[in-house]
């Protein structure tokens, strides 16, 4: 049984790094295609990287040649990062897992909403925002409720966990009540503690694993 499931804790770990690969190898093939206009990482959102109209989105000229390599990262970074948790769920104390599973659900069906309904249209019925909502807000609590329930002895990803999604949801908020003239580089700081914790749990999880089994907590 706990050869199996340090398999499972491999595969995991494996889709926790691929999931962020993924996804910033679609946003930079997709960043480097604009050529009219330039794609500036300061002032346009991610977002406008998966749309494929020539248009004008709040005074941001938008045109994303490459736009389905960008919402076909966003689609595989839900599915991938969602299983990757699932897959690891046991490192998570037993009484948290249904919380945990449910915050990883709905950050990756966010995700997959957001490659699905490119962002040609930012009104708050506008199903783009309501998964970017959903993948940003649940993706950081789901950073946050990981580290409060990891095992114990798991101090340094526990407190990295925690610290990246209070760090992320901030940035949202920050982004959402505060004009810096820059709320792309805020929408980013919320997204990227997401990109970054699954590389650090992936890393973390494979060199564990090298040492020996990994103790997870109960059934």
């Amino acid at each position: 049984m706990k050869r199996i499931y340090s398999r499972r804790l491999l595969l995991g770990a494996i889709l926790f790094i691929a999931a962020s690969t993924v996804y910033l190898t679609a946003e930079a093939i997709s960043a480097h295609a604009w050529t009219d206009p330039e794609y500036g990482y300061a002032f346009h959102y991610i977002s406008d990287l998966g749309v494929a109209k020539r248009m004008t989105i709040d005074g941001r000229a938008v045109f994303s040649p490459l736009a389905n390599v960008m919402n076909g990262g966003f689609i595989s970074y839900g599915i991938l990062s969602t299983s990757a948790y699932l897959l690891t769920i046991r490192l998570v104390q037993k009484k948290a897992r249904a919380l945990v599973s449910v915050a990883a659900v709905v950050q990756g069906i966010g995700n997959v909403l957001v490659g699905l309904f490119p962002g040609e249209s930012y009104s708050y019925a506008n199903m783009h925002v309501i998964g970017a909502g959903m993948a940003i807000i649940a993706g950081n609590l789901t950073l946050i409720l990981m580290g409060i329930y990891l095992n114990k002895q798991y101090s340094v990803p526990k407190r990295v966990a925690i610290g990246l999604g209070i760090f992320g949801l901030l940035a949202l908020s920050t982004m959402l009540t505060y004009d810096f003239g820059y709320p792309a580089v805020f929408e980013r700081l919320s997204v990227y503690t997401m990109t970054v914790w699954n590389l650090i749990i992936g890393i973390w999880i494979v060199r564990r694993l090298r040492k020996g089994p990994v103790r997870v907590l109960g059934k």
